[in-house]
């Protein structure tokens, strides 16, 4: 048997794709490709796994502002097409699993030209471009919230999302990352490509704030792409802080961390809540159709998270949120939320829809 998995242009979709390949290794044997966009995130982050092929294709996200992209755009994913379609030919999937993104696009499109079935796992509250226009034509449409599409085909069913085998497996005593007894440990993380305005808020913290309050710890995971300019802007790094670019195995940081301040992505999310952290959620204000300010205030009706829009973040307004938090038991009562806020079997739902079109096929 031979699957495919595509999604890309940002963590988010690439580690649901893995995910639900680590599902489906828990049961089954098969040869995995993967295609992704050629020189893209998904490339850096697949080729570190041993046994799956990656396969690269030409694609570029619709242009969101008048620009030259507008030209390009079509003539690249056209060529993404036929990059798709030739490595779909010769590798001869049963089925085709896509997470998303403007690389789904072309990899579904080959798809349906040879006629293989394929699955489309949404991660978000509202549902992405590119799986909007193949979810008609879908053998299993798999939703994480409820929102993201009517749920009265029989298709379309709520499974969750998925998250990496390592979120699931017990903690381990060799973590990088220590902890003081009776400290309180913030974990800043602004997703795969960083976050700017979380970033400005963590260097406020780390200049301002952490040096007055040494009980308080702050991991900061910047991101690559801002990593120099927040070192350069921390004037003394204090003690209690500490600065990294990215983290692979981000379930240790988890582990250690009391509560988080982090974008609403819906992958880190799932995360979260396997984790059961309280968290303060600043969506990326120019998402798709507003999805990540959707996925904040679900946790937020919860009770599990407060969100702090990205205009209002500020260092007066961090601290307040994060004073609110600490004070009696709303750190237990948000973390019990959480830890509520995902279905417990996730997995299993994601690999029961799956098997179903496997025999079917």
């Amino acid at each position: 048997m031979r699957i495919i998995f595509s999604g890309g242009g940002t963590g988010g979709h690439i580690y649901p794709a893995l995910a639900i390949r680590e599902i489906l290794l828990t049961k089954h044997s098969f040869e995995s490709g993967y295609v992704g966009v050629t020189g893209g995130m998904e490339e850096k982050i697949v080729t570190r796994i041993s046994d799956i092929q990656f396969m690269g294709v030409r694609a570029q996200g619709m242009p969101r502002t008048l620009s030259a992209k507008w030209f390009s755009f079509p003539y690249v994913n056209a060529m993404g097409i036929v990059d798709a379609y030739k490595h779909l030919k010769k590798f001869k999937p049963d089925l085709v699993v896509a997470t998303g993104g403007f690389v789904s696009f072309p990899s579904l499109t080959a798809a349906k030209l040879l006629g293989i079935p394929y699955v489309i796992h949404e991660q978000n509250a509202a549902m992405g471009v590119t799986n909007r226009i193949f979810a008609k034509n879908a053998a299993k449409v798999l939703l994480t919230y409820e929102s993201a599409a009517k749920t009265d085909d029989k298709r379309i069913i709520l499974t969750g999302n998925p998250v990496r085998s390592a979120f699931l497996k017990q903690s381990s005593s060799e973590s990088r990352f220590k902890k003081k007894e009776g400290e309180f440990t913030l974990l800043a993380v602004g997703g795969s490509r960083g976050a700017l305005s979380i970033n400005k808020a963590c260097i406020a913290l780390a200049n301002e704030w952490l040096p007055k309050h040494p009980e308080i710890k702050l991991i900061h995971i910047s991101g690559e792409r801002d990593h120099e300019m927040v070192s350069k802007a921390i004037e003394k790094q204090p003690e209690n802080y500490m600065l990294l670019p990215y983290l692979h195995e981000m379930k240790e940081a988890f582990d250690v961390a009391d509560l988080l301040i982090s974008r609403a992505g819906a992958t880190i999310l799932s995360e979260i809540a396997v984790c059961k952290k309280p968290a303060i959620l600043v969506p990326y204000p120019y998402a798709t159709d507003n999805h990540q300010e959707k996925n904040a205030r679900t946790l937020e009706k919860l009770g599990a998270a407060k969100v702090l829009l990205d205009k209002d973040l500020s260092l007066d307004n961090l601290i307040k949120i994060i004073t609110e938090i600490k004070d009696g038991d709303n750190l237990a009562k948000m973390s019990e939320a959480m830890s509520k806020s995902r279905p417990e079997d996730v997995e299993n739902r994601i690999l029961k829809q799956i098997e179903e079109v496997l025999e079917n096929k």
